[in-house]
């Protein structure tokens, strides 16, 4: 299958009924040909360019009801939990890709990684969750280690927040090819006792020596890992990486009705101003604790 990419600013001149036939459209083509490639890493320039495409095009603005009309499309809805997993796997393949690259560079050092093309999207979703943080949590918190779930093969997240924090991070993924890659790429920038690797599931760690946590939007059992935190660091302040308005054809959003309905209180959201930035963060914190 040939994928005829529509290329971000195409859609942008279009009127608005056309431009959202055009994204409705896009949207279909790219589920089928997730589903019909066999090779979904970086190596498959056909996969590269729908995925960069599709990135591009739902950071436009939109307004809410061009929003509803495409997520509530009869054609798109039955699509959206099939073609948020095969982009999921197709973003994981791609950063063990990036992370096995960035090992085979024989002068990689932390100055090299802050070159790395998603360095500067994820200082500014970091950046913009740190300043919420640093209103949000309790006093004597600030040097408390922090744990990330759902670091992936390049944590940058981790990486950032250390560097910004000055506080051990503790990263953890159930992946072990991304576990070994993430260890030895934070070896090779001199950040492995700074950064711990944990391979796991995350509804299964123990987060009691941690005050904060962080939940990556790719992290599938958020309900689980949630349950886990409450059971065994009830206090945690926790950031939960959500999507909002034509994002959510990218990444699954929160349910804040059912955390709300779990006993977990809102504190507030960041939404980084950048338009290439696509995750926005939930913190949470359980009722009356």
């Amino acid at each position: 299958m040939e994928y005829a990419a529509t290329d971000a600013a195409l859609l942008s001149q279009s009127a608005p009924s056309v431009r959202i036939s055009e994204l409705i459209a896009l949207v279909k083509q790219t589920y089928a040909l997730l589903h019909q490639e066999s090779d979904l890493t970086p190596s498959n320039p056909l996969i590269a360019e729908a995925v960069s495409t599709l990135s591009r095009l739902v950071t436009q603005t939109y307004s809410p009801d061009e929003v509803q009309r495409v997520l509530k499309d009869t054609t798109i809805a039955p699509l959206r939990a099939g073609l948020l997993a095969k982009l999921s796997e197709a973003e994981c393949l791609m950063e063990l890709f990036d992370s096995r690259r960035l090992h085979d560079q024989h002068d990689l050092s932390l100055a090299e990684l802050r070159r790395y093309p998603n360095w500067d999207r994820y200082e500014a979703l970091v950046g913009a969750e740190l300043e919420l943080l640093a209103r949000l949590r309790r006093a004597g918190d600030a040097e408390r280690p922090i744990v990330f779930v759902g670091s992936g093969p390049v944590p940058l997240s981790a990486v950032i927040l250390h560097l910004q924090e000055k506080v051990p991070v503790v990263c953890v993924d159930v992946d072990p090819a991304a576990c070994e890659s993430a260890r030895l790429l934070l070896e090779r920038v001199g950040l492995g006792e700074a950064i711990r690797v944990s391979q796991g599931d995350g509804a299964d760690f123990d987060y009691a020596p941690f005050r904060h946590v962080f939940v990556a939007s790719l992290v599938t059992r958020k309900t689980h890992v949630l349950a886990q935190i409450r059971r065994t660091r009830a206090d945690a302040l926790v950031a939960v990486r959500t999507a909002a308005g034509m994002r959510q054809l990218m990444y699954e959003a929160v349910d804040e009705q059912a955390m709300a309905f779990a006993g977990w209180r809102l504190l507030g959201r960041s939404s980084p101003r950048e338009r290439q930035v696509i995750n926005s963060t939930l913190f949470y914190r359980l009722e009356h604790i």
